[in-house]
C-alpha cells in the first residue's frame, strides 16, 4: 500500500482502516497530507475480539491507544465518527463527522398502511453473536403475536455463526434474505413494523452510534434498541422507540408484542424518528463539516460553491 501511494503521489490520502496507521504516518513524513477517518473505538473494540486471547487483549488495546495517540499528533487531520471517539484526539486537529444517513435514501413506498403491515420486524447489517442475533431469534419463540417474523438482511460473521442460530426454535420465524443492496433494503423496511438494533453491552458498543439505528428512523420505523445511556438519549429524545436489555429475549419479545398491539403509537414513533433524521441526524449537515475541515487542514479557502449540492 505504501509503495503504491508513493508512486501515485496523491495530494491527500484519506483512510479509515486502523491497520493503515503506520502507512499514514510514513506518508505524512514523506510530505503527503493524511486524514484518518476513525469509525470505531479501536482499543475498546479489541477488548471484545473473541479471536484475541483474553490475557493479550488489554496489552494490545494499550498499544492501539498509543498508536492512535501518535497518529493524532502526526497526521494532518482526524475525523472521528462519534463524540466518544473524538475525546481521544486533539480538538484542534479533528472534526466530529457522524455517520448519519441520507434522508429518504431507505424510504420506499409502503406496501400498505402501517397498521395493516404483517407482524414483521427487520434487522439489517452484520449478523453476529455480539450484535444480538441469538437473542432476537429466541424472542420470536416467546412473542405471542401470530405470524411474527424477523426479516434479516446481511452476512453472518463468522459464517459458522449461522449454524448456531439456525438451531434455535425461533429460526422458523426468520426470513433470511442474505446480502441485500440499498433498494432491496428500502423495500424491505417499507413492509415491516419496526427495526431491531440490539448490540450486546460490550465496551465498543455502549458508546457507538450504529448507522442502522438512524436508517430505521429515516425509513419511518420505530426501533427496538439496546438500553445504553447514549442510545437512550437518542431514542427517548426523539420519542422513536423502545429500549430493552439486549441480553433478555423475553424483554425483546415484550417490546415486539407492545408495538404490534399499539399500532397507532408505533406509527407515531416512526414518524417522530423520521422527522429527527430530517432535522438533525442526517448526512448533508455532517458533509458540510467534512468539506470545511478539508479546506481548513489543506489550507485552501472555503468558497460558498464548495459546499453546494453536498450529498
Amino acid at each position: 500500500m505504501y509503495r503504491a501511494l508513493r508512486q501515485a503521489r496523491p495530494d491527500v490520502a484519506h483512510f479509515h482502516d486502523p491497520e493503515l496507521i503506520p502507512v499514514g504516518i510514513l506518508l505524512r513524513l514523506s510530505g503527503t497530507k493524511v486524514i484518518y477517518d476513525v469509525h470505531e473505538d479501536l482499543p475498546r473494540q479489541i477488548l471484545s475480539k473473541p479471536y484475541i486471547p483474553a490475557p493479550l487483549r488489554r496489552p494490545i488495546a494499550g498499544f492501539a491507544r498509543a498508536l492512535e495517540w501518535l497518529a493524532g499528533r502526526l497526521l494532518t487531520g482526524i475525523v472521528p465518527a462519534t463524540p466518544a471517539i473524538a475525546e481521544h484526539f486533539p480538538a484542534g486537529l479533528s472534526v466530529l463527522v457522524q455517520n448519519f444517513p441520507l434522508p429518504g435514501e431507505l424510504t420506499a413506498p409502503a406496501s400498505s398502511h402501517y397498521a395493516k403491515r404483517p407482524p414483521h420486524f427487520a434487522y439489517v447489517g452484520g449478523i453476529s453473536e455480539i450484535r444480538g442475533t441469538g437473542q432476537m431469534v429466541e424472542a420470536l419463540q416467546i412473542a405471542t403475536a401470530d405470524g411474527i417474523c424477523l426479516r434479516m438482511a446481511g452476512v453472518f460473521l463468522p459464517a459458522a455463526h449461522r449454524a448456531d442460530v439456525e438451531a434455535l426454535p425461533g429460526w422458523r420465524n426468520v426470513d433470511f434474505i442474505g446480502w441485500a443492496d440499498r433498494p432491496t433494503v428500502a423495500t424491505m423496511l417499507g413492509d415491516v413494523r419496526a427495526g431491531l438494533v440490539l448490540f450486546g453491552p460490550y465496551p465498543n458498543h455502549i458508546s457507538a452510534q450504529p448507522n442502522k439505528l438512524f436508517e430505521y428512523m429515516g425509513a419511518g420505523l420505530p426501533v427496538i434498541a439496546s438500553d445504553f445511556p447514549l442510545w437512550r438519549q437518542i431514542v427517548d429524545g426523539a420519542g422513536c422507540g423502545l429500549l430493552v436489555n439486549p441480553e433478555d429475549p423475553k424483554a425483546i419479545a415484550e417490546a415486539m408484542d407492545w408495538l404490534l398491539n399499539n399500532p397507532d403509537e408505533a406509527e407515531a414513533m416512526g414518524k417522530r424518528g423520521q422527522r429527527a433524521v430530517e432535522e438533525i441526524f442526517n448526512w448533508p449537515s455532517e458533509a458540510k463539516k467534512l468539506v470545511a475541515f478539508y479546506h481548513e487542514r489543506l489550507g485552501v479557502p472555503l468558497k460558498p460553491e464548495h459546499s453546494k449540492g453536498i450529498t
